[in-house]
């Protein structure tokens, strides 16, 4: 009952919202240089991202889910770093792509996905797909 509470937010959510190109630029870390543990690449002209992320948390928060804290953040994680062995190989990294565009890629959907952790790592499976109407 509650995917199917979820899935009525979220076509709610993208109502007359039609497909959109997003660009990958530039690379950082969450939650800073000092404590890296998110390697991500960032999302330019991602203004309706914002929007459908917005209108995602109201009505989540109608179910009964807490409102994220922390201010919307278009990216897209690429790694995780467990350890600060190679620090300074990634603040090399980080510093020569900082404004590197990584391409662009057409945004037709939002997906509920599911997350299973294993001891090879977390597992993600589709549970409902939301295409966008095309206007």
């Amino acid at each position: 009952k509650m995917v199917d509470e979820i899935a009525g937010v979220m076509e709610k959510s993208v109502k007359e919202v039609s497909p959109f190109r997003i660009k990958l630029r530039g690379v950082g870390v969450f939650p800073s240089m000092d404590y890296m543990r998110v390697l991500w690449v960032g999302l330019k002209d991602a203004e309706k991202l914002g929007i459908i992320a917005e209108r995602l948390e109201n009505g989540l928060s109608n179910l009964g889910f807490k409102k994220e804290k922390r201010r919307f953040s278009p990216h897209v994680t690429i790694g995780r770093v467990k350890s600060s062995r190679n620090k300074d190989e990634l603040q090399n990294f980080l510093n020569e792509n900082t404004k590197k565009d990584f391409g662009e890629f057409d945004v037709k959907c939002i997906r509920l996905k599911k997350s299973v952790l294993t001891p090879k790592g977390p597992e993600y499976s589709t549970v409902k797909e939301v295409p966008f109407q095309k206007y």
